[in-house]
C-alpha cells in the first residue's frame, strides 16, 4: 500500500514537472513560410520577413494563430514535428486594419483598431469559424466621434483604450484635440471613460505610433506582454510591458537578449522572461531583474495631461499676466493722480494768499513749479495746470495785456 502511495506521488510530481516544463515549440519561420506561399497569396500583402513576429498569437504552447499586418487573412499554425499551416480565412481584402491590436479572449480571437492608407478604424471585429470570416461587434457606450486608436493593451476582461476625437465644440483645432481614455468590457463590450484632456495633434505628440507600443515582435501573457524593436544591424531592442500599471520598461537583462529567429525564441510566463537559443538552451530572469534604464507608465503620462493642455496653460498665463500689468497700470495712475491734486492743492493755496494781484509769466511759472522744463514743455504744462486751477472756483488766473509792453502778457489773479 505504501509502495503504491510512493509510485502516485512519483507519478505525479513527473506530471507537474513536465507541465511546468513546458515551451513554446520551435517556430521554423522557413518551413512556415513555403507552406503559406502555397496558397498563392500576394507577397508584398503578407510582408512575411519583417511583419510575422508582431502578427501571431498563441492559442497554446503548440498552435498559434498568424494574422499578417494589414490583412484579413488568418492562418491556424500547427507546431511541432509535423509542422502544418492550415488557412482558416476566406477574407481577401487588405489594407484597412495596420497596427491593429491582435489578442484572444476566452478562446476568441480579436483584432481592435487599426488604419489604412485614407482612413481608420476605431472598432473591434472578432473571427467566426463558421463563416470564415471576421465580423464586427458593436460596443455599447462607444464615443461616436472616436477618430483614432492612440493606444491600446488587454488587462484581464477588459481592454484599455486612448481615443482621439474629431473636432467638436470647444477648444478645439488643428493643434488642440480632445483624448479620453477609458476601457472596453470584454464580456459585454460597455465602454467607460476614465478620464479625457486636451493636447496637440496626434501627427505631432503620438507621431510614428510613439505611444503604440506594440513594435516588431509581441509575446503576449495574462500579465506582461514582451515587445521588441527592430533596428539597424540585426538588433532588436526587447521591453516588457506591465499591464496592471500601464508600464513599459527597458532594462539591462532584456539589452541582453538577442533577435530571435524562430529557432530562437523570447516569452514570458507568469513573472519570469525565458530566452530559448538555437541550440535549445534555457535562460530564464524574473521580469525586475537587471537595472532599468527606461520607463514609461502611460497611464500617469495621460492623467498629468488633464486639465492641463498646452493651448489652456499658454491662454491662462497669458490672461493673468494682462491682469497684472492692468492692476500695475492703474496703481501707477492712481498714485499718480493722488499726487497731482496733492500738488494742486498745495498751488491752488498759493494763488489764494495772492488774490487781488498780476504777476508776470516768469513769476506765474516759478509758482506753479515748471520754470525748469523746455520751452514747449513749460506752454503746456502752463495751460494745463491752469485750466485745472480756474476748474476748481476757488481762485481765477486771466491773461491780461502787459501795460508797459503790449506785445506780452502778465497774469491777473483774483
Amino acid at each position: 500500500m505504501i509502495k503504491n502511495e510512493r509510485l502516485t506521488l512519483i507519478l505525479l510530481l513527473g506530471f507537474v514537472c513536465s507541465c511546468f516544463s513546458q515551451t513554446p515549440k520551435i517556430i521554423d519561420t522557413l518551413k512556415i513560410h513555403a507552406q503559406i506561399k502555397e496558397y498563392g497569396l500576394d507577397e508584398k500583402v503578407i510582408n512575411f520577413k519583417s511583419n510575422f513576429f508582431k502578427s501571431i498569437v498563441f492559442k497554446n504552447d503548440s498552435v498559434i494563430y498568424y494574422n499578417p499586418d494589414g490583412t484579413l487573412h488568418l492562418f491556424k499554425i500547427q507546431l511541432g514535428d509535423s509542422l502544418d499551416v492550415s488557412k482558416l480565412s476566406n477574407s481577401i481584402h487588405s489594407g484597412h486594419n495596420f497596427e491593429r491590436n491582435l489578442f484572444l479572449h476566452k478562446e476568441t480571437l480579436y483584432s481592435f483598431a487599426g488604419h489604412g492608407l485614407f482612413n481608420n478604424f476605431t472598432g473591434i471585429v472578432y473571427f467566426d469559424p463558421a463563416l470564415k470570416g471576421w465580423l464586427e461587434i458593436k460596443i455599447k457606450n462607444y464615443p461616436i466621434d472616436s477618430d483614432r486608436v492612440i493606444n491600446s493593451w488587454k488587462h484581464g476582461d477588459a481592454l484599455m483604450v486612448l481615443l482621439s476625437h474629431i473636432d467638436e465644440s470647444g477648444p478645439n483645432s488643428k493643434s488642440n484635440v480632445k483624448y479620453s481614455f477609458g476601457e472596453i468590457n470584454l464580456n459585454d463590450f460597455q465602454y467607460q471613460e476614465l478620464f479625457n484632456y486636451w493636447d496637440g495633434s496626434y501627427k505631432l505628440i503620438y507621431k510614428e505610433g510613439i505611444d503604440d507600443f506594440r513594435g516588431n515582435y509581441v509575446y503576449d501573457s495574462q500579465l506582461y506582454s514582451l515587445h521588441g524593436y527592430y533596428r539597424k544591424n540585426g538588433v532588436c531592442e526587447y521591453r516588457i510591458f506591465e499591464k496592471s500599471s500601464g508600464t513599459l520598461k527597458r532594462t539591462s537583462k532584456l539589452d541582453a537578449i538577442k533577435r530571435v529567429d524562430g529557432i530562437s525564441y523570447v516569452y514570458v510566463k507568469g513573472d519570469t522572461i525565458y530566452y530559448r537559443d538555437k541550440h535549445g538552451d534555457i535562460a530564464s530572469f524574473n521580469v525586475d531583474s537587471g537595472t532599468v534604464i527606461e520607463s514609461i507608465n502611460y497611464i500617469e503620462k495621460y492623467k498629468a495631461k488633464v486639465g492641463y493642455s498646452q493651448n489652456e496653460v499658454a491662454i491662462v498665463l497669458i490672461a493673468i499676466a494682462i491682469l497684472l500689468i492692468v492692476v500695475v497700470l492703474i496703481r501707477k495712475q492712481k498714485i499718480k493722480s493722488n499726487q497731482t491734486t496733492k500738488e494742486l492743492a498745495n498751488i491752488e493755496k498759493v494763488f489764494v494768499s495772492i488774490k487781488s494781484t498780476t504777476i508776470t509769466k516768469e513769476e506765474l511759472d516759478n509758482l506753479l513749479g515748471i520754470s525748469h522744463y523746455s520751452y514747449e514743455t513749460i506752454k503746456t504744462k502752463r495751460s494745463s495746470i491752469l485750466n485745472q486751477l480756474n476748474q476748481n472756483g476757488k481762485v481765477k488766473i486771466e491773461r491780461v495785456r502787459k501795460q508797459s509792453d503790449k506785445r506780452f502778457f502778465d497774469y491777473k489773479i483774483s
